[in-house]
């Protein structure tokens, strides 16, 4: 009975977080109130959040599960481990995973005779998610800044986070990938 109690926790929580990314996403296109990208912009922030304790997680795993010592082992990090991390201090756990040579997992992606790394790029648009989001939540009620140009922040922000949500889906298929 307990677990049938678990899965059905789980699966509730699974819906929930469809549906606060579906809202958010529908909120995002809401142009006639200036607040409401304002609202989309940091609520895609928090999305951000809850993307990056899911793909350290399964990083953590995946790199436990690719470990062939005897003697120690990487502690897997669940998201709850990391759910009073601020956004600047998970950017900064995920940056963990990025070396100059030798990645831990293959992120690289034949693109037209062209190769990226899913990694770094991921790293290089976290940067600027957390630094557009540190300077528009702490500006906001700034002087100086009229309503159209927090709502210009506001999208500029919004295409940042898209884009990091974006590559979030094609590192979590390369890591599928690497595990079969």
């Amino acid at each position: 009975m307990e677990e049938l109690d678990s899965r059905k926790r789980f699966v509730e929580w699974l819906v929930k977080i469809q549906i606060l990314k579906d809202q958010i996403g529908k909120l995002e296109k809401l142009k006639d109130f200036p607040i409401v990208g304002i609202a989309a912009f940091l609520l895609k922030c928090q999305i951000i959040e809850f993307e990056l304790k899911q793909i350290i997680s399964s990083l953590d795993f995946h790199l436990r599960s690719q470990s062939v010592s005897k003697h120690f082992r990487k502690r897997v990090r669940t998201p709850k481990d990391l759910d009073d991390s601020t956004l600047g201090k998970l950017v900064g756990e995920f940056s963990q995973f990025i070396r100059p040579s030798d990645p831990p997992i293959s992120t690289k992606l034949e693109l037209e005779n062209d190769e990226r790394d899913i990694l770094k790029e991921l790293k290089g648009v976290l940067d600027k998610v957390v630094i557009k989001r540190n300077e528009f939540t702490h500006r906001l009620f700034s002087p100086g800044k009229d309503t159209n140009a927090l709502v210009k922040e506001a999208e500029s922000g919004i295409s940042n986070v898209n884009k990091a949500l974006e590559l979030f889906r094609e590192l979590e298929k390369e890591i599928e990938n690497n595990e079969n």
